[in-house]
């Protein structure tokens, strides 16, 4: 039965896991469509109104559709059973009750997945933003689904979010920190490395084939997210998530978090594998709300992801990004300046 595929793409894609912990599962087969592949590049850009699909999981890939509906794309979140409460809470505020952002939730398993929707989806969308929060990447069977080399689709451009991949200020000190003070550290790690670069290779295989173009988009430790105090009267940037993002993942007695997204707005692109993780600053800067070495908001990285939708000199390209003490965030009309001037 079709629905069981369906349901096996919820256990390979997007349950949080390790990357060196998935397993190879059988997916839901893409129908085979019986046109041309494409021999040449696509426009690069999303126009506006299009439609983008956002795969992945965890509150990076919320705020990507958030921004990228705010943005007027017409975003589908490719989501599992799990994830409709989290996104219920945090899509949605007092400025943009349920409904009125161009916001679709497609369930991708249970009993509520329908293999048409999600073939639909994937056919008409012009972007695709893979985006997970965990230390978690897209296998190849998923990829079979969301980016069909045999064609069929609308395709132009593909926005993933990978991981500084270097080596740099990564290693035993950030792993021990991240074991005793913040389990999101981005520490690298020999598996893990290995996984992103596997998973990058594909998709740039499969976008050349398709004729399609790419945009990496690399973050270290992901922190912050929601919209600070913004709904106070205070700092933050009102496009982001809701403040119940707050009342996830860990507590600590200072909400660290939103002073993050109050105090760590500033943003740095550079092109490549360039950045550096937290090294022998890990455990100081674990939780600082000003964060520090080897730190990618999650706004900004969900804001350069979409940006490189629209973005033509993105395509094509290899970013990485950081994030420091500031409490400006970069305007819309901004983003196409810092992906020029990065060097």
């Amino acid at each position: 039965m079709r629905v069981i595929a369906v349901r096996t793409l919820l256990a390979s894609l997007l349950i949080v896991a390790p990357v060196s912990g998935l397993q190879s599962v059988e997916l839901l087969r893409p129908r085979s469509v019986p046109v041309a592949r494409m021999s040449s590049v696509r426009m690069a850009t999303v126009p506006p109104g299009g439609k983008v699909l956002f795969v992945g999981n965890g509150p990076v890939q919320l705020l990507a559709a958030r921004i990228a509906a705010l943005r007027g794309f017409e975003a589908t979140i490719a989501c599992v059973p799990q994830a409709l409460d989290m996104a219920s809470q945090l899509l949605w505020d007092g400025s943009h009750p349920e409904g009125s952002l161009p916001i679709k939730l497609l369930p991708i398993a249970g009993d509520d997945a329908v293999e048409e929707d999600i073939d639909r989806a994937v056919e008409e969308a012009e972007g695709l933003v893979i985006a997970f929060d965990g230390e978690q990447t897209i296998p190849d069977q998923a990829l079979n689904v969301f980016m069909r080399p045999s064609g069929g689709t609308k395709l132009t451009h593909v926005s993933i979010m990978s991981r500084y991949l270097n080596g740099q200020g990564m290693g035993f000190v950030p792993m021990a920190a991240k074991a005793a003070a913040n389990a999101e550290i981005w520490a690298g790690g020999d598996d893990a490395i290995a996984a992103y670069k596997s998973m990058e290779a594909s998709v740039y295989s499969r976008a050349k084939e398709m004729g399609v173009t790419t945009t990496i988009v690399r973050a270290g430790t992901l922190k912050g997210g929601a919209s600070g105090d913004v709904l106070g009267g205070g700092n933050g940037v009102a496009d982001f998530l809701n403040p119940a993002f707050y009342k996830f993942g860990q507590q600590d007695v200072a909400n660290w978090r939103l002073l993050y997204d109050v105090s760590a707005l500033s943003v740095e692109i550079s092109k490549g594998d360039t950045l550096t993780g937290p090294g022998f600053t890990a455990a100081l800067t674990a939780t600082t709300a000003e964060g520090g070495a080897g730190d990618s908001h999650r706004g900004a990285v969900a804001t350069a992801l979409v940006e490189a939708l629209r973005v033509p000199s993105a395509a094509g390209g290899d970013y990485s990004l950081k994030s420091s003490k500031g409490k400006k965030f970069p305007a819309p009309e901004q983003w196409a300046t810092l992906f020029d001037k990065a060097a």
